[in-house]
């Protein structure tokens, strides 16, 4: 498997899990909102070797269910898993790493299609604004 291809895999040391990351996105995180999807993030220094670490949740308030929770952010990871490679490929070459969560608001047209445009959008936007950021 080379290296070269594009990679669709989401490894377990891609996953954001340290609660600090997580406290340090909600108090000091920049803010992205493409409705339904907002994605909340920072450049920081990851524990892993890799570009960016990215979490997903979909709120217990607005979605009663778990099953629905879980599909959202099945959804989620799968959108982000297919687009995420330019925006990796950028933060290597710059060697800079990010931490990213995905956050759902109350909407009831969820649709992968939906989710995975929107989630496109937002890698963009943090593509753009790091670009920027030099």
């Amino acid at each position: 498997l080379s290296m070269s291809t594009s990679d669709f895999s989401f490894p377990r040391k891609e996953h954001l899990k340290h609660r600090k990351l997580f406290e340090t996105l909600y108090k000091s995180g920049k803010k992205e909102f493409k409705y339904p999807v907002m994605a909340i993030w920072t450049e920081t220094e990851l524990a892993e070797d890799c570009p960016i670490q990215a979490g997903f949740t979909a709120s217990k308030r607005n979605y009663k269910s778990a099953v629905t929770r879980n599909g959202l952010k099945r959804k989620m990871r799968e959108a982000y898993r297919t687009q995420k490679e330019p925006l990796a490929q950028m933060l290597r070459l710059k060697d800079r790493q990010i931490a990213v969560l995905f956050v759902t608001v109350k909407t009831d047209n969820t649709s992968y299609e939906v989710l995975q445009h929107k989630i496109l959008l937002l890698l963009q936007e943090i593509e753009g604004k790091l670009q920027n950021a030099g």
